[in-house]
């Protein structure tokens, strides 16, 4: 399974929401699962999209035959974009990304940099330490680790959340106990992460 984050920071909110909902035809083609996403919290221009294929041959598929990266209307309303495509490599609680794309409120994106040559001791600390913590953790419905295409140090971390009360109060309570357990700062260079509610109108899924 892939994952392809996308940050975009929109020159027009209203101009950008519009675009995003015009990404339907997707469900057309073979290998895509889902796509669903955001306003980056706190309210910014700042937009968060997150969509997930079968396959890195079915991603690439249909970016040589059909598609541009960003089509000329959503450009018109963008400043700024980054993409990172990622494969999944663990998946925790809920499995399918489209029956949490339904049942979720928040989602949280993880952006983590490691240290050099500490791609395995995340691994491990992830599987030992974060996934039993998630899996167990009231309100987080499903999440899926991914390791960056092209980049061994580079993970991403999507996690879905039955609303914002249960994503906050994991952040405050559980979230810094767990951290120093797996003694994070030893091996994560950076951490970018990014919370938003799904806006519905921008979830597109294909089920066949």
């Amino acid at each position: 399974m892939l994952a392809k984050w996308i940050v975009a920071d929109a020159s027009n909110r209203a101009a950008f929401d519009e675009a995003q909902r015009e990404w339907a035809e997707q469900a057309n083609y073979e290998g895509f699962y889902a796509q669903m996403g955001g306003w980056i919290e706190p309210p910014t221009l700042n937009a968060g999209v997150l969509a997930i294929w079968r396959d890195f041959r079915a991603y690439r598929e249909f970016m040589e035959r059909d598609h541009d990266e960003v089509p000329d209307a959503q450009q018109e309303t963008l400043h700024r974009i980054s993409i990172v495509v990622a494969s999944v490599i663990m998946r925790i609680n809920q499995s399918d990304p489209r029956v949490l794309a339904e049942t979720a409120e928040v989602v949280r994106v993880s952006d983590v940099t490691l240290e050099a040559n500490s791609s395995p001791i995340f691994v491990a600390r992830q599987m030992q330490i974060w996934n039993p913590a998630l899996a167990s953790a009231d309100g987080m419905l499903g999440a899926l680790i991914c390791r960056a295409d092209g980049n061994r140090d580079r993970f991403l971390a999507a996690s879905f959340w039955r609303d914002r009360s249960a994503l906050e109060a994991f952040r405050q309570e559980l979230y810094p106990a767990i951290s120093k357990r797996a003694g994070t700062e030893t091996y994560i260079k950076t951490m970018i992460a990014y919370h938003f509610c799904l806006e519905r109108p921008w979830l597109i899924m294909k089920w066949t």
